[in-house]
């Protein structure tokens, strides 16, 4: 099935920069996510949001769900949840890092929730790669200059083991209150992680590039 892709309202270094789209996306802007697609000449499939941060631009497009200023979800959450109740398992959030920090953790929450609902998801920015595992297991390809990390989202994760990589793990326990897997190094093109229990958070980062 065509993967979801989410436009947040932040996206430090543009859309053209986080990720190469295909001709299949689903496209969701939240609303100011909306004018990183205008600069990238990207029409997208529909714009959520309660457009606080996106005001007369919105009116000139057809397909909009708006939604009032005072609500319990983000606007981040509300094209996440639009994406699943139209079908989608495979959903990429582009930016949403690097600007408000609790924007960054709430859509780091964003991932929690989709992964508590059976669906693959990665935030992407041109700096970082960000997914998560609820159990299970993913391989996660070596990019040159990044560096990998991997955090306890819950409580603990257990039953944690890396392959591929400089410091590797084997039925590891990670704590949400130790940040030990920091700053890991790729030593194959391919990283195998796999977690027993627990929410696992995967970053594929590298310093910042202007």
């Amino acid at each position: 099935m065509r993967r979801c892709v989410i436009f947040t309202a932040y996206n430090q270094y543009g859309v053209n920069e986080s990720l190469e789209l295909s001709s299949d996306d689903f496209v969701i802007c939240a609303d100011g996510g909306y004018l990183y697609a205008q600069e990238a000449n990207i029409v997208p499939d529909v714009v959520i949001g309660d457009f606080d941060s996106l005001k007369t631009q919105a009116r000139e497009f057809g397909n909009i769900k708006k939604y009032p200023a005072e609500k319990d979800e983000t606007d981040t959450m509300l094209c996440l949840k639009y994406g699943i109740e139209h079908g989608y398992s495979d959903f990429v959030i582009a930016g949403g890092m690097g600007g408000r920090l609790d924007h960054t953790v709430a859509n780091l929450q964003c991932l929690s929730y989709a992964v508590e609902n059976n669906k693959k998801i990665w935030m992407v920015d041109s700096n970082n790669l960000v997914t998560m595992i609820a159990g299970g297991s993913v391989e996660i390809e070596k990019k040159e200059g990044f560096k990998l990390s991997l955090l306890s989202f819950t409580d603990e994760c257990r039953g944690v083991s890396v392959k591929g990589t400089k410091y590797q793990l084997n039925g590891a326990v990670l704590s949400s209150r130790w940040p030990v897997g920091i700053s890991n190094e790729f030593i194959a093109p391919k990283a195998e992680i796999s977690c027993s229990s627990g929410k696992l958070l995967i970053c594929v980062s590298r310093d910042g590039i202007v």
